[in-house]
């Protein structure tokens, strides 16, 4: 989707686009996994991706589509003969989800999420006497999801995703945009729905001064 934005991005012209096919892996993990009720607020983002990232490698829909995803994959820039110190300092993907497309034109295809977790309340960790802040974690999904997409860190097309480990969706998203607003950013802010296809996914869009358009996507906890 990237600069196309929701609107563009699901179906494309020749068909089903491979975000959507993605975005439909997403989401079958997504509803094993919260069904299980294994994931609480003491979960970080990582812990969570392994466990969607599993269950999307373990759906026989993804040999149907020829699909592997791959956890914290390094993104390389230049070439690594020349400079193979660079590996290290390279900046990580949450989740990269590569396949094929099909016809007599076969091409290698990718999609890349980013994930962050989100809180609607406060709450205090086991074993941990100060709280942890809703307003902190909504400001690092700016500053490490947001921010590093504008500024070329990620891929352009990157979907960001938001992992609401208590409350629901919409206050989470709320306190995202209400921090864009109190950094005169209000006209950044996160729109959110629930698109036909994918029920169980609230995807959001976001447009930003330079052009570009992110794709969000939040599962609630």
């Amino acid at each position: 989707m990237g600069s196309g934005g929701l609107a563009s991005g699901y179906v494309a012209s020749a068909g089903i686009s491979f975000k959507m096919i993605c975005l439909h892996l997403l989401e079958m993990a997504y509803c094993e996994v919260s069904n299980a009720r294994i994931v609480t607020c003491e979960w970080d983002e990582n812990a969570i991706s392994e466990v969607l990232t599993s269950s999307m490698n373990a759906n026989t829909e993804t040999i149907q589509y020829h699909i592997t995803a791959i956890l914290e994959k390094r993104l390389l820039n230049g070439c690594l003969y020349s400079a193979p110190s660079s590996v290290d300092d390279a900046p990580r993907i949450d989740i990269m989800i590569g396949g094929f497309t099909s016809g007599p034109n076969v091409a290698r295809t990718l999609c890349y999420m980013e994930a962050k977790n989100l809180y609607c309340q406060d709450f205090v960790k086991s074993g941990n006497s100060s709280k942890t802040s809703s307003i902190a974690y909504a400001k690092r999904y700016i500053d490490t999801g947001i921010d590093n997409l504008l500024i070329g860190h990620y891929p352009g097309d990157t979907v960001l995703l938001g992992y609401v480990l208590n409350g629901t969706v919409q206050p989470a998203v709320n306190i995202i945009n209400d921090r864009l607003a109190t950094c005169t950013r209000a006209g950044e802010k996160i729109l959110t729905a629930i698109r036909p296809g994918f029920p169980f996914l609230v995807l959001g869009l976001s447009n930003h001064p330079n052009g570009m358009a992110i794709d969000h996507c939040f599962l609630q906890f």
